[in-house]
């Protein structure tokens, strides 16, 4: 088990940029649906790019919404951009991982998704 979160550690780590608050990619039960996903050397990368890909995309989201100077509904524009940036994910993560990662995707998604 220490070995696959070391794993995980060094795929994810790149993507931390506030040591304030455990990001949701790094909380355990995410880790442990991305070791699940028994990613291959060649696709390690290509999903750390995907996922950098998310979250630069609802950090950028927020950034946009509170420069609006517009937070009415806040958490529900909040909630339809992050949805359609793991669409976005999903279609990324589609062409590269095997029909029998998917279900372990969608599960580390659905996962990502409920510490957002």
């Amino acid at each position: 088990m220490r070995k696959y979160l070391s794993i995980a550690l060094l795929l994810l780590a790149p993507l931390v940029h506030s040591a304030e608050e455990t990001p949701a990619f790094l909380q355990p039960d995410v880790l442990k649906a991305a070791v699940a996903m028994n990613l291959t050397d060649e696709q390690k990368p290509q999903f750390q790019q995907s996922l950098t890909d998310f979250v630069n995309g609802r950090m950028a989201a927020f950034k946009k919404l509170m420069r609006g100077n517009n937070q009415t509904n806040m958490p529900r524009k909040m909630k339809s951009r992050t949805n359609k940036l793991l669409k976005q994910m999903d279609a990324d993560v589609a062409s590269f991982l095997t029909e029998e990662q998917m279900p372990a995707y969608e599960l580390y998604r659905d996962t990502l998704k409920s510490y957002l």
